[in-house]
């Protein structure tokens, strides 16, 4: 039985003992009253009455009682495990020494393809698996909460190493849930912090950057959260300072065979000079809403850097679909590039998004001012989503580029066929192409065949930084 339930259980029978014995009391007084004394009570009016206040006043105690123990209960409604606010309490007063996150990623399909009622059934048989696999051995200290969709959290008083290997076999070993398949993501922190909602949030970080990086791996060591808050602080510090690292990519023209573009990438600088890579800070600014200020400052970098440079040269660098969707930010982006005095052809901004948003209209009206000023649009990693062939048919791009796994098939016989058919597309609707990762000469000779206009990699040129951007490219 999960820990929860038995807590729940033993908190009904106290509020059972506090409801039965005035109710008890009463009975009792109520006997003696009318059998045991020499006198009968007799049956006035006022008698009556207060007869009948005690007895409203017991049945009204018991109403606010039990209604005080539906609203004051330690579960979930769902899966019986915590809710999240008696989560919390645990951990406070426990105070284990790990925390973790386990979330269900494909809720949404299970959702969909399954129906809710079956969905609530797959969230509580995963919370008593999870209790199961990782509480019941050994009769573990620990604790399963639940604050709303597939997300659940775990307090367990065990080294988080051990408690990582354990979550490994878990996910590893636990793909279907009533005969439907469910895939598991999960992060791993020591809690040696105060507060548990700041340790969760830190946790809700480490999961977002499996989802938002494909290549994010877990890591060899298990953060603690005393580190991930003084990371937290630093990326934050780095934004304030405006303390931005740019690294320039350059994409070769294979018509011409010169690099007339560079993509730019972005990591944050510590006050060691240390980098700080986007898989660690974006979530962070996401989490705080500081992704409008970030992407701010990323323009006013790359418009500074475009001033210093080789004015035939465009860049290319990544924007959040979010700020674009924003009107205050395409004024103070407007703001910027007037002032700046950069041909506003120049740059192209970077779009990647894994699933179509809501009100898509309304965000292709924005993207158009852009294309008015001049700036243009890339469609970034095509092909990894429905939401770019959605895109692509809904908006007028002037470049796309390919998601890396055709560049890694490139020699596959359904690779090779699938990029040569989008490269068509592409250029029939009149849009530039571009490929990355592109790391040896055979490669080349395949995307040079294919029409494919800029192809970036290894075999291309290094990523240099700002100052070597420039003395390369100087402004003339």
């Amino acid at each position: 039985m999960l820990r929860s339930l038995k807590e729940e259980r033993a908190r009904h029978f106290r509020l059972a003992l506090r409801i039965g014995i005035p109710v008890l009391v009463f009975v009792m007084a109520l006997v003696y009253g009318v059998f045991y004394r020499e006198e009968p009570i007799a049956l006035t009016a006022q008698n009556t009455a207060i007869f009948l206040a005690m007895l409203f006043a017991i049945v009204y105690f018991i109403f606010f009682a039990l209604e005080l123990s539906r609203k004051e209960t330690l579960l979930d409604r769902v899966t019986e495990g915590y809710h999240y606010e008696s989560f919390l309490d645990e951990v406070r007063k426990c105070h284990p020494r790990t925390l973790a996150v386990v979330q269900i990623d494909n809720l949404a399909v299970i959702n969909e393809n399954y129906g809710v009622r079956r969905a609530d059934e797959i969230l509580r048989v995963a919370v008593d698996t999870l209790d199961k696999a990782l509480l019941h051995p050994g009769g573990k200290e620990g604790w399963i909460g639940r604050k709303n969709g597939a997300e659940f959290l775990l307090a367990i008083d065990e080294e988080p190493e051990k408690v990582e290997k354990e979550l490994e076999r878990f996910v590893k070993g636990c793909g279907q849930l009533e005969d439907v398949e469910v895939d598991f993501v999960f992060a791993v922190i020591r809690n040696n912090i105060e507060d548990p909602e700041k340790a969760i949030e830190q946790l809700r970080d480490l999961v977002a950057q499996r989802h938002r990086f494909e290549d994010a791996q877990p890591a060899v060591a298990v953060s603690d959260a005393k580190e991930l808050t003084r990371a937290e602080q630093e990326v934050i510090e780095a934004l304030e300072r405006g303390d931005l690292l740019l690294l320039f990519r350059p994409l070769l023209n294979l018509h011409s065979q010169k690099t007339d573009i560079y993509e730019v990438g972005v990591k944050m600088r510590r006050k060691d000079g240390s980098s700080i890579a986007p898989r660690e800070f974006l979530p962070i600014v996401n989490r705080h809403n500081l992704g409008e200020r970030y992407d701010l400052l990323i323009v006013e970098r790359v418009l500074e850097a475009a001033s210093r440079s080789d004015a035939s040269i465009g860049l290319s660098f990544n924007l959040s679909p979010f700020s674009l969707r924003k009107t205050s930010f395409l004024d103070a982006f407007y703001r910027r590039l007037e002032a700046s005095e950069v041909e506003a052809s120049r740059l192209i901004v970077e779009l990647y998004e894994r699933r179509s948003h809501h009100r898509p209209e309304e965000y292709f009206s924005r993207l158009k001012t852009l294309k008015r000023w001049g700036v243009r649009l890339c469609l970034d990693n095509f092909g990894s989503s429905n939401a770019s062939m959605e895109y692509l048919r809904r908006f007028p791009f002037d470049m796309i580029q390919f998601d890396r796994e055709y560049t890694f098939d490139l020699e596959r016989g359904k690779s090779l066929a699938m990029l040569k058919s989008f490269v068509a597309m592409a250029h029939e609707m009149g849009m530039l192409t571009g490929v990355k990762w592109v790391d040896d000469r055979r490669k080349i000779e395949i995307l040079s065949e294919l029409g494919v206009d800029y192809i970036q990699g290894f075999a291309v040129g290094k990523v240099v930084d700002e100052e070597g951007f420039i003395r390369i490219n100087p402004r003339k």
